[in-house]
């Protein structure tokens, strides 16, 4: 039998990061969640390399969580093409980055 592995959450994580001097838009989180799985898909990413979840923070960064079975690193060669994606619903936004965990 295969055994299916499920990442952490940690590993999963993708922060986007706001320009805070462009104004928050109305959008809901899972408007941005949704823009980048739905990119993820046009360009033929794997089923799995999707995103499953979006929150935004108090600052306008929203943490986007990728599917069980995917971490941020799979998803860093569609990196320009989800940014994109996040901007057509967010013009603020300016970087992703992969949540940083630390083995100490």
């Amino acid at each position: 039998m295969t055994k299916i592995h499920f990442a952490d959450v940690a590993e999963r994580r993708l922060i986007l990061k706001r320009d805070e001097s462009i104004p928050l838009s109305n959008k809901m989180d899972q408007e941005v969640a949704s823009a980048m799985s739905r990119v993820l898909f046009h360009q033929q990413a794997p089923a799995h390399i999707r995103i499953m979840n979006a929150k935004m923070n108090a600052k306008g960064a929203i943490t986007a969580i990728a599917h069980p079975n995917a971490t941020a690193e799979m998803a860093s060669p569609y990196r320009d093409s989800i940014l994109t994606a996040a901007r057509m619903v967010d013009k603020g936004f300016v970087n992703i980055e992969e949540h940083e965990t630390r083995g100490d």
